[in-house]
């Protein structure tokens, strides 16, 4: 989160909606290997959140898993708002998981 956190505060705001979902994604696969010891592999932030009993904001889960390729492939821009939003969101989300203090 320190990566989105910082593209947050140079502008770059493709680069800290990969970063938050990259921290998100990471986060929960690590809970859920704690719970379950394996998980099935996937990239899905939905399914990964739901596989938790994790209660989520859908649009951002929606943006974050289009930024996930969009923010490096497809020429996207998104707006700093857009970008605080989503990044307030999965710091929302990783503290309630215990990944963030």
């Amino acid at each position: 989160m320190r990566a989105a956190r910082r593209d947050l505060e140079e502008g770059e705001y493709n680069l800290a909606l990969f970063h938050a979902e990259q921290a998100l994604q990471l986060c929960t696969k690590y809970k859920l290997y704690l719970k379950y010891g394996d998980y099935p592999k996937t990239h899905k932030l939905k399914e990964l959140l739901e596989a938790l009993r994790q209660s989520y904001d859908a649009v951002i889960i929606d943006l974050l898993e289009d930024a996930y390729i969009g923010s490096r492939y497809l020429p996207v821009r998104y707006s700093a708002e857009t970008a605080r939003r989503a990044v307030a969101e999965v710091e929302r989300l990783m503290r309630e998981m215990g990944c963030l203090s």
